[in-house]
Order: C-alpha cells, then structure tokens, then sequence
C-alpha cells in the first residue's frame, strides 16, 4: 500500500478531487446543480437515471470534498454548488499543469530558477471574473441575504460583513453593493480640497462618500480592476452630475497613475483579494504625496486557522480568500516606509455555527472557539513621512 501522507497536502488535495468527480454520476449531479443552482436529493433522481439511495451516496461525497453543500429546510435537504471551493481546485490544477504545458520555456530559464508563477494571474482571473458577474447584478446584494434569493451557499462568499452606510452622508444606494467590510472614510481625515484615490471603488459608494468630505474643490479617484465595475461606477456618476469624481480601470500592483498623485487614499476590504500586498503598499506610498496618509478596511486573520475553517470563510466571504495574518499585514505597511501606524477600528467576522459545522468536527469547533483566533475586519491608518 501506498503511504499518501509522504506527498504534499495540495498533491492530497487534487487526489482527493479528482478521486471525487472521477464517477459520471458525481459530475452529472455538478453539471445539473450548475443549470439548477439548488435542488433536493429527490429532484436529481428524477431527473437522472440515479436512484434516490445512489444520489444520496454520491451528494455525501461531494459535500465531505466541499463541492456542493447541503442546507436543512424542514424535512428537505437544499444543495448547492460551493463556487469558492470549486474555484480552488480549479486554480491549483492550472497551477500544477502550467509548468507542463510551459514548453516554450528554456532549460536557461527553468535552470535559473525564472519559471514564471500562473498562482497571482489566475487568482486576477477569478476575482476579475467573480467581481464582474457582481457588477451585472441589478439588485443590492445585501437585501438578498448572505446567500442570494435561492438562500443557500453559492453566493456565500459575497455576503455583507460591512458596516451600514445609510446614515453617512454622500451614500449613494445605487453604488452600494454591500461588499466592504468597514468604513474607510470615516477614519480617513479628509479635507476641503483634498485628492482621494479610493482603490478597488466597486460601484464608487466610497468615492460619493469621499465627495462629500473634499467638497467642489477636491478630487476623487476611483480606481477598480474590472471593466464591469467601472462602467456601473461611471453610470452611477452620471446620474449625479458630479464633475470632480473620475472612475479609471487598472491594477493596484501596478496602478495606472504618477508618483504623488494623492493626499489620502481609502480601500474597503479589497487588499486582501490583491496577491501581491507587499507591492500594492508599495503602489500606495507611491501615489501619496509626501505628508500624505492611508486609511484602508481589510480582512486579516488571527493566529493560525484550521484548514476547515478557511474554507468556511471563503465561502462567508470571498474577500476572506487572500487574508493574511494581521502582524504580517502591519509589517508590510511598515517595510514600505509608513508610519504612524495605528489600527483604527477592529471586529470579528462572526460565521454562524451553521455553517461551520460542514467544516469543522465538534471538538474543533470548540477548540477554535476557545483559542481566540480568528477572522477580524480592521480599519489601518498610516502617513507617508520619508522617502524611499
């Protein structure tokens, strides 16, 4: 017999996977879920040659790989397709097969250790794909609830954990899609005739906020990387006649913008979904005018999580995906040359027991509840007052 524990945990993953879908009846039952969005056990068996008790079977194990959940609505059982855990295996399959296909790749550059990395590219794709499906929606998410009208798991990773904008002046409904996980603008110290740059402006709620504060003569600049977003963002803008606010497409990694363009700049729970956090604060001190500070909302993590949990939360909120532990996160604010570091505002993200427990067996449930560790939603503020 084979010992599987001597490969490394993705090789186990994508066995786990592949042994998953490896069975016709698994992958109809996906593609059906994928054309149904949810379902009971019953409604599959009669809409394929499966009977009750082999459909059965088969949902138990794409739910214990976490390829579809089940949700208890009475005496029925709701499934769903878990995108975010779909996402997941998908990406490290194209990571695992890139260097195969890189054929065109010399052995100069393979020997020099020059392999280029499709890890950052694909998780763009996703988050450009995932974010520009959000911008077509023509209703406020956040009134659907966490899981959208069909009130199970697929569209978990796009639920509210924010504050409530309703009563800040500048809120504009229309570009409040209940994606942030705090307000940036409430810490961000904003004056008459400041420059902001909003960074991942979505459907620009933040930069009608930020409107507000730099009054007629400031700025706004709302920066998004998906097309989608900034066309919604600049339908929104229409609608108000503002003249003083612009929305623009680019990359935080590599923004589109000169050196000291800003006095201030905000983010609402967007960092966390960029790869590359050291070269995005990198971009941040760029764009800032000496003198000039950062007030940004983001996920962070707290101590080591099990690997159950990341999962559940990737499905409680897809900005949780990219999070990193918070002293990690403040170090990099710091090795980019701010200072004055402080964090404004702290919460947890509270994921309900429910859920948790697909992922979590009892005893960890209660050991994570007890080890305090866990997934918080901070507000940082930090100033640009040296030069690299």
């Amino acid at each position: 017999m084979i010992k599987t524990d001597i490969f490394s945990q993705e090789l186990q993953e994508l066995s786990r996977f592949t042994k998953a879908i490896a069975h016709p009846a698994r992958l109809a039952i996906l593609q059906y879920l994928a054309e149904t969005k949810t379902c009971i056990s019953g409604d599959i068996s009669k809409s394929l040659p499966l009977s009750r008790s082999t459909v059965s079977q088969h949902l138990k194990e794409l739910k214990d790989l976490g390829l579809i959940q089940g949700r208890i609505d009475g005496l029925k059982t709701n499934y769903c397709l878990c995108s975010s855990n779909i996402d997941k295996y998908l990406l490290m399959f194209e990571s695992f097969f890139e260097p195969i296909k890189a054929v065109d790749i010399s052995c100069e550059t393979l020997n020099s250790n020059k392999l280029p990395s499709m890890k950052n590219k694909n998780l763009k794709g996703i988050v450009k794909e995932k974010y520009g499906a959000i911008a077509g929606q023509n209703t406020l998410l956040k009134e659907q609830g966490c899981c959208g009208p069909s009130n199970c798991c697929g569209e978990l990773e796009f639920s509210m954990i924010g504050d409530e904008y309703t009563e800040i002046d500048g809120h504009n409904a229309d570009a409040d899609l209940g994606l942030g996980c705090g307000l940036p603008t409430e810490f961000a110290q904003i004056k008459k005739g400041d420059t902001v740059i909003d960074l991942g402006a979505g459907a620009g709620n933040d930069c009608f906020v930020a409107r507000t504060l730099v009054g007629e003569t400031g700025k706004v600049i709302g920066l998004d990387f998906t097309e989608e977003m900034v066309q919604k963002a600049q339908q929104n803008l229409t609608k108000t006649g503002f003249k003083n606010i612009e929305f623009i497409q680019g990359d935080i990694e590599e923004m589109p913008l000169p050196d000291s363009t800003c006095d201030v700049v905000i983010s609402n729970c967007v960092l966390n979904l960029v790869p590359d956090k050291q070269k995005a604060f990198s971009e941040i001190f760029r764009i800032l005018k000496q003198g000039g500070h950062f007030s940004i909302s983001d996920v962070v993590t707290s101590g080591a999580l099990p690997e159950g949990l990341k999962e559940a939360a990737e499905m409680y909120a897809g900005c949780v995906s990219g999070a990193i532990d918070k002293q990690e996160y403040l170090k990099i604010i710091e090795d980019e040359g701010f200072s004055q570091i402080k964090i404004q505002k702290e919460k947890p993200i509270v994921i309900p027991d429910e859920t948790l427990q697909n992922y979590l067996n009892e005893e960890e449930l209660t050991e994570y509840k007890r080890s305090g560790r866990g997934i918080f939603s901070i507000t940082v503020y930090a100033e640009k007052n040296s030069r690299k």
